[in-house]
């Protein structure tokens, strides 16, 4: 029979030094996930909260924000993931990563002046 483990003691010390990293390792993957989870929240409650919303809602919110001639009903909805997106930055796969920047695509470079969907939830003294 033979005997599984480590047998001197700087084996042990080694052992026990890459179970610390392991579990470094895994608190870094959980730190992840709950940024990935805070985003798909966020997402999955800005998607509800738009399709709750009826156009006249949306074009209201765009004419209280002083941008009403930006309002585009077909990119609304990548509009809205794009800003999520910005106010939740995590590390995304592959396919999300180029779907979030395609989305990027329709939001303006000064639309941080101003406050639509999530945005308009948050105070003025946070600043993202």
């Amino acid at each position: 029979m033979e005997k599984k483990g480590a047998s001197s003691k700087e084996a042990k010390a080694t052992a026990v030094a890459c179970a610390g990293k392991g579990q470094e390792q895994r608190m870094a993957i959980s730190e992840i996930e709950a940024q990935r989870l805070a985003f798909g929240k966020a997402a999955h409650a800005e998607a509800k909260r738009y399709i709750d919303m009826e156009e006249k809602d949306v074009v209201e919110e765009y004419r209280r924000a002083g941008k009403l001639h930006t309002y585009d009903p077909d990119n609304e909805g990548k509009r809205r993931f794009a800003r999520v997106a910005k106010l939740y930055p995590c590390p995304w796969g592959k396919k999300l990563a180029a779907k979030i920047e395609e989305f990027m695509y329709y939001l303006e470079e000064y639309e941080d002046d101003f406050r639509i969907g999530l945005y308009s939830l948050i105070d003025d003294e946070i600043v993202c």
